[in-house]
């Protein structure tokens, strides 16, 4: 039986007699090109009410229970798992020990053992750190009593050092989980980004979900996860997948960012003509000033905020240029001699339809397929010349370059439509509000 993550309610005591004695089950499975493929950890955060926790393989269920507090479980530890994974330079490997020598191993994608670590370990739960020289995919294997286990690990950066380290931190009794931080109530929004990884490659996918029933939700992943960079947090510690498309490692979801690179707040503007009078001075809003809208399809931001020297994007990541995203179109095919065009290009390609979801738009949705895990969304826009009005959610993405456009006080942009797959270039008011995809540098 696979064990359940039960995640506290806060004010469960207003909930009807009959709803506390239930729990919504959440069962999660993954699908790449059609097949199933195991899941290697979920991430799910609360977009409501903030809070995030993670699921590390085997344990694939997430359990909403309608009480206060936390409960303890002999099944909370699994008997091999990583935390985090993906992780930062070093993470903390968790193997079950049956009593008995054990041997724990780490093999790089290429089949090398790069580090390994034999120890007598009793009876309970024993902890090791692994620090990794260098990024990559790597497999942990614990040989024990005549059993081997694995588990799939990926560093999203190295050490710098030349060797990677396994050390042993002793052992303990099972684990407590730790998921008393993470509160939902009924009507939260919740985002779940799952990992998969096969021999060669690593898998991200994205589901947003509002739980009102016991569901199986499954990741259907298409692009390649950077190996070097499957996620990254931007300054309000919003944690967005990352696609590999080419040569270039794109975010996966919309930037929702309030604050720039260094901290500093970007306005949040909601007023319509105060919109219109901010100037050429970053600023936000969701879309109608709606969170939820905000928490779906990112925030709209207008070109000053795009480009201001603080940085909307992460450490690292930047607006991409107007040429960038030609490379983008030109990997996926757009002729040549359509890449300086203005207008939609790319149709008979279908490159917009390559990066486009296949929900949330508007019907037809022509030629949405997202092979590529960009997940680009109808985000709609700001109007920022003359109105300030919202407009165009559901049946349109726009997206800024970092690219002035002509001598009038324009900049370039893209677009997607719901009816149609190709992608548009066009240049236009630098007040308006637009959604941004940031591009590692």
């Amino acid at each position: 039986m696979k064990p359940l993550r039960y995640l506290p309610l806060a004010f469960a005591s207003a909930l009807p007699a009959a709803l506390a004695a239930q729990a919504i089950v959440i069962t999660f499975e993954g699908s790449l090109r059609g097949s199933p493929i195991p899941l290697d950890s979920i991430h799910v955060e609360n977009l409501t009410a903030g809070g995030d926790t993670m699921l590390h393989h085997p344990d694939t269920t997430l359990v909403l229970d309608f009480s206060t507090g936390i409960r303890d479980y002999n099944g909370d530890a699994a008997p091999i798992r990583s935390m985090p994974n993906p992780f930062g330079g070093s993470t903390e490997i968790m193997v079950t020990s049956t009593g008995g020598e054990m041997r724990l191993a780490v093999h790089d994608a290429m089949g090398r053992e790069v580090a390994a670590r034999r120890v007598d370990a009793p009876v309970g739960l024993h902890r090791f750190r692994y620090s990794s020289g260098m990024p990559g995919l790597y497999i942990v294997s614990v040989e024990q009593n005549g059993q081997r286990r694995t588990l799939r690990m990926v560093a999203a950066e190295g050490t710098g050092h030349a060797l990677s380290e396994l050390t042993h931190l002793g052992g303990s009794g099972m684990a407590k989980s730790d998921r008393s931080l993470f509160t939902w109530q009924p009507g939260d929004q919740l985002r779940y980004i799952g990992y998969a990884s096969n021999d060669t490659a690593m898998f991200s996918g994205v589901i947003e979900h509002t739980p009102v029933a016991s569901t199986t939700r499954t990741f259907t992943f298409f692009g390649v996860t950077c190996p070097d960079a499957p996620t990254v947090m931007d300054a309000d510690g919003n944690v967005y997948p990352v696609v590999r498309i080419g040569e270039q490692c794109w975010m996966g979801t919309n930037l929702r960012t309030a604050h720039y690179s260094d901290g500093s707040a970007i306005p949040n503007v909601t007023n319509n003509n105060a919109w219109l009078q901010v100037g050429a001075t970053g600023a936000w809003s969701n879309y109608d000033n709606s969170a939820a809208h905000g928490a779906t399809y990112g925030k709209l931001y207008n070109w000053y905020a795009a480009t201001d020297p603080r940085g909307v994007c992460p450490m690292g990541w930047h607006v991409p240029t107007d040429a960038e995203w030609k490379q983008l179109e030109s990997t996926l095919g757009m002729p040549a001699d359509e890449l300086n065009s203005a207008g939609t290009r790319g149709e008979a390609q279908n490159v917009g339809g390559m990066l486009k979801s296949t929900a949330v738009w508007n019907a037809p949705n022509t030629g949405a397929t997202n092979e590529t895990g960009f997940s680009g969304l109808p985000g709609g826009a700001r109007g920022g010349f003359d109105e300030g009005t919202f407009f165009n959610l559901g049946t349109h993405g726009e997206w800024w370059t970092s690219s002035n456009y002509g001598e009038f006080n324009f900049a370039v942009r893209r677009q997607m439509r719901h009816s149609n797959g190709g992608i548009g270039r066009f240049g236009y008011y630098k007040g308006n509000g637009y959604c941004i995809r940031c591009l590692r540098d």
